[in-house]
């Protein structure tokens, strides 16, 4: 490995000029990422028969070389809630774990997980997952705070594309390029289209009064979140000079930039600017749509006689009776074609030579990618970016599903494959697992399959103590990293539990103003609607109290590593929530339906998924005996349990 220290980064900076210079990539060092991805045969274990799934014997022998011993099977009540909490986002119910916990079946195991893969309640789940690195939100944010009235269909075209296990190289080109791909019909044009809000989304600066900087910026944005979802690489450090730390060239940078300077995100880059959108209503419907938007208009007007305006409003109401709203997509669509001159020192004023449009050398291996003259170039980047001749892509989305899964991608730093980011601590894994995810047809639920099935994912989050000192890390993957849920997970488990869900999908919540921003006074208010928390409206200049204090993604930049933070708003939002408050409520009437008895234990069982101990059922029974008001005292008792660790933790 060539070192950083300070007296090597000049050696190093020759040898990445010499890479970019020559089209070839050194296959070690921080450029791994780069090589070809490769074909590494099964490692020798002591404890073959540990091992489940060929990925289980890359781990063991990483735990064996330190001659250490994997943690033992979790119990199946474990596993179930595991399983639950990983593929749906909720707990599951009492008769769920029953029978799971009946089933004796060799492959009961693997017959639960296809179940819950084929549920609903997977998509919202994972559809989570990866809206976190497209920076999802529904209102701009930044210095106007617009609305993005249908950037809803774009997070509902992601849940879809999940629960139907659309193959992830399909998912890339649909997001980058699916304005540019054929159609059979209206539908099948709508969903591809509909993609491409992984383009617009981002924040963007839409007062600014220079229209050519603002192109700029929003070229740089929709670069850096492409480089970072699909490749695990920053490129915005290019902008101004070549890259420091990875090989990408200054000039590389702006032949890039010129894929997306043929790409329209806005309709005018004037003060305020407007977003693009596709209007794909069905034809007949646009026409009536014509007619009302004409008639409405003449209505408006001033000189318009009182008793006229009364008779167009008459004729816009049958024009507009089971008239659906237009379907509207926000997404990019084609601009002129045109290569960019480098900016010196990042300076658009400041030009140097023009650069023809391509990727970068050293992503491609030195293979040119054509662009053709008169389109962007998006489409021929976005397949070369989802195939399989590509390293990057398949190994940066197989370990983002491992850090999903396990806590810690094999990669720790999932967005960043560069320089700056940490090594793969299970390289051979990394592309073995690549490889299978091609084999696949890139087939993400495979992958969920072959590691949920892996007895890596199957240990016990018990783990010996020596292990514990020695990997506090777990970097070895030597046992279960017992975590806490995410904030979405922990609102819709609590709504679960209580009664309270909305298992409704799709559609807005956003109240649109007339001048296009949103009622932040509706903020409040979404934040009690039972729906699930996928549907809430993501205000990118503010957030939910809940989900701000269990440290919700950042919706102004890709995020696919989410932190974890334990502070004492957490607790205080635990205690005096609106969500909480009404939630145990709701529970004290749920179990105020059982016999006196079993209430307490009840309550146990149900939140926790397991029988309450003797000394639980006879605390709980003397806790509500004591408080005077037994609905008063059970709502205490299931918002105890409710702020447990055993319910805001996975094990």
């Amino acid at each position: 490995m060539i070192r950083r220290g300070k007296t090597e980064v000049p050696f190093r900076r020759i040898i990445v000029c010499l890479a970019l210079a020559t089209g070839f990539l050194l296959g070690a060092g921080d450029e791994w990422a780069f090589a070809p991805v490769g074909n590494p045969s099964l490692p020798p274990v002591d404890d073959s028969e540990w091992a489940r799934e060929e990925l289980d014997r890359f781990i063991l022998a990483g735990i064996e070389k330190r001659d250490y011993l994997p943690t033992k099977a979790a119990e199946k009540r474990t596993l179930v809630r595991r399983a639950y909490l990983d593929l749906h986002g909720l707990p599951p119910t009492i008769e769920q774990i029953e029978h799971f916990l009946a089933d004796e079946r060799e492959d009961a195991w693997g017959k639960l997980i296809d179940e819950l893969l084929e549920s609903p309640r997977y998509g919202e789940r994972w559809g989570r997952h990866w809206l976190d690195v497209a920076r999802y939100a529904d209102t701009n944010g930044m210095d106007e705070d617009i609305a993005h009235p249908s950037a809803w269909r774009y997070r509902d075209y992601v849940i879809s594309s999940f629960n139907e296990d659309k193959p992830f190289d399909q998912f890339i080109i649909e997001q980058l390029a699916g304005d540019l791909l054929p159609a059979n019909d209206l539908a099948q044009k709508r969903m591809q289209t509909t993609g491409l809000g992984f383009l617009s989304v981002g924040p963007k600066m839409l007062a600014c009064d220079d229209p050519d900087k603002m192109r700029r910026d929003i070229v740089d944005e929709q670069m850096d979140t492409m480089g970072r979802a699909f490749l695990g690489m920053t490129i915005g450090c290019a902008r101004c000079h070549d890259h420091k730390i990875d090989p990408i060239s200054i000039e590389e940078y702006y032949g890039l930039a010129g894929i997306f300077m043929s790409t329209k995100t806005l309709t005018k880059y004037s003060v305020v600017a407007e977003f693009h959108e596709h209007d794909l209503t069905e034809e007949s419907h646009q026409e009536r749509w014509r007619k009302v938007r004409g008639l409405e208009a003449r209505q408006k007007k001033k000189e318009t006689p009182k008793e006229e305006k009364g008779r167009l409003g008459a004729e816009i109401a049958v024009l507009k009776k089971d008239l659906p709203a237009p379907f509207k997509v926000m997404g990019v669509t084609e601009y002129p074609t045109e290569n960019v001159k480098v900016h010196l020192r990042g300076d658009y004023l400041t030009l140097g030579e023009e650069v023809p449009r391509g990727v970068p050398s050293a992503w491609t291996q030195g293979t040119e990618v054509t662009m053709p003259e008169k389109q962007s170039g998006r489409l021929e980047l976005a397949r070369w970016i989802a195939s399989a001749g590509n390293p990057l892509t398949s190994r940066v989305i197989v370990n983002r599903l491992w850090r999903w899964h396990f806590g810690r991608g094999i990669v720790p730093t999932p967005d960043n494959f560069g320089g700056l980011g940490e090594r793969p601590t299970h390289p051979e894994l990394l592309d073995h697992l690549a490889q299978k995810f091609v084999e696949s047809g890139w087939s993400v639920k495979a992958m969920h399959r072959l590691m949920m099935n892996s007895a890596t994912y199957r240990q016990s989050a018990q783990a010996d103590l020596a292990l514990l000192e020695y990997d506090p890390e777990n970097k070895l993957f030597a046992r279960w990293q017992r975590r806490r849920v995410e904030a979405e997970v922990i609102r819709d488990s609590i709504l679960q539990k209580s009664g309270r869900l909305d298992l409704k999908m799709g559609g807005s919540m956003l109240v649109v103003q007339p001048s296009k921003y949103v009622d932040r006074g509706k903020l409040q208010a979404h934040s009690l609607v039972p729906r699930r928390t996928v549907y809430l409206p993501v205000y990118r200049s503010s957030g939910y109290d809940g989900q701000k204090a269990f440290d919700a993604a950042d919706p102004a930049v890709p995020d696919g590593n989410r932190r974890t933070s334990t502070v004492a708003g957490q607790a205080l939002f635990l205690m005096n929530s609106e969500l909480m408050h009404e939630s145990s409520k709701a529970l004290a009437d749920l179990a105020i339906s059982k016999s006196p008895g079993d209430r307490p234990a009840w309550l146990v069982k149900h939140v926790l998924g397991r029988d309450a101990t003797d000394g639980e059922q006879s605390r709980g029974e003397a806790f509500v005996k004591n408080y005077g008001n037994e609905k008063e005292a059970l709502a205490a008792f299931a918002r105890v349990l409710l702020s447990s660790n055993e319910f805001l933790y996975v094990e």
